[in-house]
């Protein structure tokens, strides 16, 4: 079904495509409850098509998109994704530490650009 939430999980491996209230158990498992109302808007921005362009960074081939939200230095919640197939790709979770510089603090990949506690800018 199109329109539906896989998550890159820390160790490559692919969750079966979700919801977007299953995806937002899956990854509030991973954030404290104080930043679950980001983790919504953020995944609303993914679902409806609201991604942001994160200029020269590819994943799997694919151009990453990103949608965030929360404010920077008290708490956020941004994503990192790509589209393929009507279907929407996270695979890195983290928080603003700057206008365009993102911390992957709560999980990413094994190695390259996304990994775990790596910092992105934009």
């Amino acid at each position: 079904m199109a329109n539906q939430i896989v998550i890159i999980k820390s160790d490559g491996t692919s969750t079966q495509p979700m919801n977007q209230a299953q995806a937002e158990s899956y990854l509030g498992n991973l954030i404290t409850a104080d930043r679950i109302a980001n983790l919504k808007q953020a995944l609303n921005d993914v679902t409806g098509g609201k991604g942001k362009p994160t200029g020269k960074y590819k994943f799997n081939n694919f151009p990453v998109l990103h949608a965030s939200s929360g404010v920077i230095g008290v708490k956020s919640v941004s994503l990192f994704f790509y589209d393929n197939g009507g279907n929407h790709h996270i695979f890195a979770m983290g928080e603003h530490v700057a206008a365009s510089s993102y911390k992957l603090t709560d999980y990413g990949q094994p190695a390259g650009d996304f990994k775990k506690n790596a910092t992105i800018t934009i």
